[in-house]
């Protein structure tokens, strides 16, 4: 499964989604015209008429510093969260998650959290950005997806794998660690039936440290 297609036959213009994963997932981070003709590889009569667009439309508003325009994403945009679901399930960890899904194994759901997608550079200091519940969890096909991409964000990425018994054991008893994971939401999503009716990125948000003393498998620092 490719979800790029998806994405490709809802979004004609490839600059468009260019742009739009851009700014997703760059949400702190205002860009000038000829800095987003670099940062997207494309045309810059092209990039302009995007970005004119999508600010017509309020998802990007803008700035003048100088005799530069700066463009930024408008988070408060009535369809800025479905947007971000789309662009973390196609590209970057979770896009590699859902591609690699019957490969993994029998996953029930995954998820990143919030501030996982915030883009920034340093790690979640909370503890976890990637969690997976599910049985017989391919872990080394997992460790290189995730290693494949903390090469590319040059980061750490931490991340915990629990088997579905044991995370509703943990729900029952309101563990710490259950009660921090807020909005979880498990869903059927069009995007991923047959053979992956199962598997939903969810997106959630830590509150406080991650308790590591539980029966799950928690990745630390490499060396």
């Amino acid at each position: 499964m490719n979800p790029s297609k998806y994405l490709d036959q809802l979004f004609i213009s490839k600059v468009r989604i260019k742009a739009l994963r851009y700014f997703v997932t760059h949400p702190d981070e205002p860009i000038h015209l000829r800095g987003a003709v670099r940062e997207l590889n494309e045309e810059i009569n092209a990039v302009r008429r995007e970005l004119s667009r999508l600010e017509e439309i309020k998802l990007l508003t803008s700035e003048r510093r100088g005799n530069r325009k700066y463009f930024h994403v408008n988070t408060g945009f009535l369809f800025f969260d479905d947007l971000r679901s789309m662009i973390y399930k196609t590209y970057g960890l979770g896009g590699d998650v859902v591609k690699n899904a019957t490969k993994l194994g029998e996953i029930t759901f995954a998820a990143l959290t919030q501030s996982f997608m915030q883009g920034t550079a340093t790690p979640n200091p909370t503890g976890l950005d990637l969690i997976v519940v599910g049985e017989n969890i391919t872990m080394d096909l997992l460790d290189n997806i995730v290693t494949r991409q903390e090469d590319s964000l040059g980061r750490h990425i931490n991340y915990t794998v629990l088997a579905p018994r044991d995370f509703e054991l943990h729900k029952r008893r309101r563990d710490t660690f259950i009660m921090q994971l807020r909005g979880l939401r498990p869903q059927p999503n069009p995007l991923l039936s047959g053979p992956l009716r199962l598997i939903e990125l969810v997106f959630l948000e830590f509150q406080g440290p991650v308790h590591h003393s539980l029966a799950v498998r928690s990745v630390g620092p490499r060396d």
